[in-house]
């Protein structure tokens, strides 16, 4: 019989799994990629006495975590990116709605791939701050995952919401 902190765990790795992946693809990981960055920032939080005990600051946390060993496997001479970036396809069993009709499904497969392309257009710091936003994150816990003051974030923010406007 798991112990309760064993289901709290496994909980948490469930809920914030999908949020994780879709931050990470974002980014650039192709799944695979994103699988084990998420599976790493886990074991790193299974490791950490210092890791934040409950609610959004540990979700903060598994985000930064999870932000630093992407760009760690960005900068490693042994990563290589798909040519196409994202595999959109993949990922459709996760970040799809697989509840809706295949018109609708259609249509938001449409707009992801459209939000896809506007966010590609972005800089780095604008994209992270995008994606990190889109995942629920206040901006105090995106300047903390970023390395950023909340200012800076604000900024970031608006102007990749200014500068995907101006492309639709």
């Amino acid at each position: 019989m798991p112990s309760r902190l064993e289901r709290d765990f496994v909980a948490l790795y469930d809920l914030l799994r999908p949020s994780l992946l879709g931050y990470l693809a974002g980014l650039g990981l192709v799944r695979e990629e994103a699988e084990d960055v998420i599976q790493e920032s886990f074991l790193r939080l299974l490791a950490q006495d210092d890791a934040p005990s409950h609610g959004n600051h540990l979700r903060a946390w598994l985000f930064r975590v999870a932000h630093n060993l992407a760009m760690d496997r960005f900068r490693s001479s042994t990563y290589r990116t798909a040519l196409s970036g994202v595999d959109v396809a993949d990922l459709d069993q996760e970040l799809l709605d697989g509840s809706l009709g295949p018109e609708e499904l259609a249509i938001q497969k449409q707009q992801w791939e459209t939000a896809r392309q506007a966010i590609d257009k972005l800089t780095e710091k604008q994209k992270h701050a995008i994606l990190l936003r889109s995942e629920g994150l206040r901006y105090r816990e995106i300047s903390n995952v970023l390395g950023v003051s909340v200012k800076r974030v604000s900024e970031l923010i608006q102007r990749a919401l200014v500068r995907i406007a101006g492309d639709q």
